[in-house]
Order: structure tokens, then C-alpha cells, then sequence
């Protein structure tokens, strides 16, 4: 029987530790004891914590107004869209509160799109709906995504889940589109599935048979975008992307991002919705994130501190990969009792797969920081291996 987590549906696994407070790029527990923190609430904060423009930028729009419905346009929305769009190269965008509702988002625009192109069918059905995603993949937690998700831990138990889906290795991506296949979902930087960087002659294989052949190509950079490996911008260019996580510095902002302008118009009044996406506040939050990415050029920034953290952990011993401050350090062994050594050292940072730890620091560390993570990783697994 699975443990109880109090007033809670158990279905997370919590360490033993409550959170109360957090400034720069530490958090305090409830027994006043700080932690550095190399997860940032799963590649959420950007920014790190109580980030001064982020913390104005809510409070200011906290005082003008909290929620209106999407029937009426909102300044703060606005703003934000057009921002969005300008950075990241996009056409339209869909804002929502998560990487899940983006992605079912980008579901509902592939089929439109070719139920169109298909002369708009009176059965409402799309001819094409194959989706063809990479092994290890992870694209969310409802059933459509988590169909996209072929990882047994994850599926076992939600069945039937929709389709169809094809599921290859990374490496056999374009090989697998078809005249069938209606989109190609993939993480540039695959998150979950352990830091997994993308080749960039797969990219561009997938590409270039999506353009072959109709099929759409969605990148999923929820966890992996918005600068994080080191540039807000993935190529080749996608005909959708999707964000969350970083996107709102804390709060719930997701987005999906139309890339081709001919698909900016496939959904219509009516086709799709959210009561709560685009919320005023979080996208003045989503806003002061964005600016102050680019204006600190904090992309750049991720670089350069992600080589220095990949230095420090293959120093250590660790088998490293990833991009930017995405990285994961695979030791061939267990990495939950490192992870609790490192928790009790001071370092706060997740698993990525099995036998890895995954670090995913904020973008404003310093160099000391970096260093420190790594430090304590090195002295958690000497700990673990001695006993």
C-alpha cells in the first residue's frame, strides 16, 4: 500500500523536507536551515528566487487585477504575447498554465490542420493522426500526452491511451515519418528521459522529411527552452513550439508557440480555450522573466556556466551529458542515495533516470555556486561509495 501524504492524493514522492522561503538561488526549510538550490522547482526558476523584477512586476500587477476571462483583452497579456513572440520567432501563440495543457494545445492544431487540408471532412475526423515521438520521451501527464510518453512507469494503469503512436529511437526519427504521420514530437534536449542533447543532424533529417511528406514538427521545450541549454532559440525551426516552466519565473504560464504563420489561423473562436491561461499576473511575471533573459543575455550565461558545471562533475568521476545548465551526472549506480547525501550537505537536486543526477540550476548562479554543487556532489558520492 502506498504511503499516505496527509490531506493529500499521494501521488507524489516528497523528501522530508518543508520549503518556507527562498532568495537568490537558496531556499530555507522550516528549521531555518538554507540549501542551494540546483533544481529551481524542476528548471522553473530561471531567475532563481524573489528575483527583484520578477517580484515588482507581480506585485504591480497583483495591485491593477488578479483575472478577467480571455473574452476580453488584457494589457498584460498582450504584452507579453508580442514579447514572446519577438524573441522566440514565433507567429500566434496559445497561452495556457502549463507544458501539458500547451502540448494537448499543439495536439488539437495538428489534427485541424489536416482535417483543412483534407477538405474539412463532415465526420469531423482527421485523415492523419499518427504522432511519432522519440524513445524516453516525456511530453506530459493527461492522457493524449501521456500517450506521448512511452515510458511504462508513467502509462501503467491509464490505458487505453489515444493514438496512434509511434514510438523509435532518437536516432531513427526521421526514418519513421510518412505520408501518414500527421506531427513529430521532440525534445531538443530530452528532460525526464536524462539529458539526452538531440543531434543536430537528426534535427534537420526531421525536417527535413516532416517537409517531405506534410507532417508537422513540434519541438517540446518546456523543460529545455527559453535559454536554458543556451539559446532561446532551437534549430532548425519547428512549425510549433512549447514552453512553460522558466516561461513564468514561478507561476503558471504555459504557451503554445506557432512558428509558420499559415498555421497561426488553423484554430478559430471556439476551437480551444482556458479559463485561467494568460493570467494578468502571471504573464507580468512571464514579461519581466523574458526581459530580463535577453537584456543580461542570461542564454550566453547558461553556456558558460553549464561548461563549467560539466567540467567540475566529469572531474569528479561522473559520466556527463546535457547542454547549457541542463545536465545530468550519471555514476552507473543508484542515484537516490546521493541525492539524499547531497540534501543533507546542503544541495537540493533530482534524479534523471536511474542512475543520474540532474542539475538544473538557475540561470543568475554564480560561479561559486556552480562550484559548490559540484563540491558537494563529489563529497555525497565518495560518502555513498565508503559505506
Amino acid at each position: 500500500m502506498m504511503a499516505t501524504d496527509g490531506p493529500f492524493v499521494p501521488t507524489y514522492g516528497r523528501y522530508p523536507l518543508t520549503l518556507v522561503r527562498g532568495a537568490g538561488c537558496r531556499v530555507q526549510d522550516a528549521d531555518g536551515q538554507w540549501y542551494l538550490d540546483a533544481i529551481g522547482g524542476i528548471a522553473v526558476s530561471a531567475l532563481g528566487h524573489a528575483h527583484p523584477a520578477v517580484r515588482a512586476a507581480v506585485q504591480s500587477q497583483a495591485d491593477q487585477l488578479l483575472h478577467v476571462s480571455n473574452l476580453y483583452r488584457v494589457p498584460a497579456q498582450t504584452r507579453f504575447a508580442e514579447r514572446l513572440l519577438e524573441v522566440c520567432g514565433g507567429a500566434a501563440v496559445f497561452l495556457c498554465n502549463s507544458g501539458t495543457e500547451a502540448n494537448e494545445a499543439a495536439i488539437k492544431l495538428v489534427r485541424k490542420h489536416h482535417w483543412k487540408a483534407a477538405g474539412s471532412p463532415p465526420s469531423g475526423e482527421s485523415p492523419r493522426t499518427e504522432v511519432v515521438v522519440a524513445e524516453n520521451a516525456f511530453h506530459g501527464r493527461s492522457l493524449m500526452a501521456l500517450a506521448l510518453t512511452p515510458r511504462p512507469k508513467y502509462q501503467a494503469g491509464f490505458g487505453p491511451l489515444p493514438g496512434p503512436v509511434k514510438v523509435v529511437p532518437v536516432n531513427a526519427l526521421a526514418e519513421a515519418i510518412t505520408e501518414q504521420t500527421a506531427a513529430v514530437f521532440v525534445e531538443p534536449v530530452q528532460g525526464e528521459g536524462g539529458c539526452h542533447p538531440v543531434p543536430d543532424s537528426v534535427l534537420a533529417d526531421v525536417r527535413a522529411a516532416c517537409d517531405r511528406t506534410g507532417a508537422l514538427l513540434v519541438y517540446d521545450e518546456i523543460q529545455c527552452g527559453l535559454g536554458r541549454t543556451g539559446t532561446l532559440v532551437h534549430t532548425p525551426r519547428p512549425d510549433i513550439v512549447t514552453y512553460a516552466k522558466a516561461l513564468g519565473g514561478g507561476l503558471p504560464l504555459g504557451a503554445m508557440m506557432v512558428v509558420r504563420p499559415d498555421l497561426a489561423t488553423t484554430l478559430g473562436p471556439g476551437d480551444h480555450g482556458s479559463t485561467f491561461g494568460g493570467n494578468p499576473v502571471a504573464c507580468a511575471a512571464g514579461l519581466a522573466v523574458l526581459n530580463t533573459i535577453v537584456e543580461q543575455q542570461l542564454d550566453q550565461r547558461c553556456t558558460e556556466l553549464g561548461a563549467r558545471l560539466m567540467a567540475g562533475l566529469s572531474e569528479a568521476g561522473a559520466t556527463v551529458r546535457g547542454k547549457g545548465l541542463m545536465v545530468a551526472a550519471d555514476m552507473g549506480t543508484a542515484a537516490g542515495p546521493v541525492i539524499d547525501e547531497m540534501r543533507q550537505r546542503g544541495v537540493l537536486v533530482c534524479p534523471a533516470g536511474p542512475a543520474a543526477v540532474r542539475f538544473l540550476p538557475a540561470y543568475v548562479s554564480t560561479e561559486a555556486e556552480i562550484d559548490e554543487m559540484v563540491d558537494v556532489f563529489a563529497a555525497a558520492w565518495a560518502a555513498v561509495k565508503a559505506d
